[in-house]
């Protein structure tokens, strides 16, 4: 095993209540409607902001993602790491792995969270929604990590996500697919793409990397 590939939202940081306010205000400002944005996000499956612009406004899909992350990125919050996050990170890299975000999130967002968590300085490079043309389920921003960071064997890489959309994208890479169910608002959906591994905790992954490094995945 070479590196392992994060997601960002639900995985590594806990953005839930911001990303969930900042919804909720945008439906309400671009289409007069306040829904129970935990519900759209699920149903949404992991696709990009983008995707879900597209479906509720058409042509006019650039005024609801600009809407959201003007809302998003003046809420006042801190999106923690989920318990145990650290503590892998930092062992896996002591394992002499590289790590990676490879987000839907815009990539100036994804940094600026990840330097205000002071978690930055743990990934050789951060992947985002504005880095490449096709998104997850695609494989394509898991393409762009690898190029960045000259690994050229999918095999030896895990890709750690808490939606089918990151599963499936692990596996159309050839990547490991790694389902985090910790901060996931659909696990059984999850579930139901059998990942090569269904993780409740982030300790979970590092066993699992450590299993598969040694040989054994059983």
């Amino acid at each position: 095993m070479r590196a392992v590939f994060w997601d960002l939202d639900d995985t590594v940081l806990n953005t839930l209540p911001g990303r969930m306010e900042a919804l909720a205000g945008t439906y309400e400002d671009c289409l007069g409607t306040r829904p129970d944005p935990e519900r759209v996000w699920r149903e949404h499956n992991g696709r990009t902001l983008e995707a879900l612009s597209r479906e509720l406004m058409g042509d006019d899909w650039l005024r609801f993602a600009e809407r959201y992350r003007e809302i998003y990125y003046a809420i006042d919050f801190d999106p923690e790491p989920f318990a145990g996050i650290v503590e892998t990170l930092d062992a896996m890299r002591a394992d002499g792995l590289d790590l990676a975000v490879v987000t839907s999130k815009i990539s100036w967002g994804a940094t600026g969270e990840l330097t205000r968590m002071g978690l930055l300085d743990r990934f050789a490079t951060v992947v985002g929604h504005d880095d490449c043309e096709r998104h997850k389920p695609e494989p394509d921003p898991l393409f762009v990590a690898m190029e960045r960071m000259v690994l050229d064997e999918p095999s030896q890489i895990a890709y750690v996500g808490d939606t089918p959309a990151d599963v499936k994208a692990a596996r159309a890479a050839g990547c490991h697919a790694i389902g985090a169910t910790w901060g996931s608002l659909a696990p059984e959906r999850l579930e139901a793409e059998a990942p090569d591994l269904l993780a409740a905790h982030p300790s979970e992954v590092l066993a699992y990397v450590r299993r598969v490094a040694a040989g054994a995945t059983s």
